[in-house]
């Protein structure tokens, strides 16, 4: 289920769940992204960012050039936001 995003938060959230994966998402926009959905706690330390959502946990590590390409990290985000979706 999607959530109530608009404009170019609703863009990186349909890139996080697009096949084949994207590999040209923007570290910043992810974080707008995450921001911006309802019960979301954000925690930065560096570039690591802890995402909590519904009791759901995610620790994102930023890349060191400005998009986020690591194949593992989106996949984790995807399970992430399907997950937090619904309240525990």
């Amino acid at each position: 289920m999607m959530p109530q995003l608009t404009g170019p938060h609703r863009s990186t959230y349909e890139a996080i769940f697009q096949h084949p994966v994207a590999r040209n998402l923007d570290w910043r926009d992810v974080r707008s992204m995450l921001g911006a959905l309802p019960d979301v706690l954000q925690q930065e330390h560096n570039r690591t960012l802890k995402v909590t959502r519904n009791g759901h946990t995610l620790v994102l590590h930023g890349p060191i050039q400005k998009r986020v390409a690591e194949v593992q990290e989106l996949m984790d985000l995807r399970r992430f936001l399907e997950q937090s979706d619904t309240p525990v």
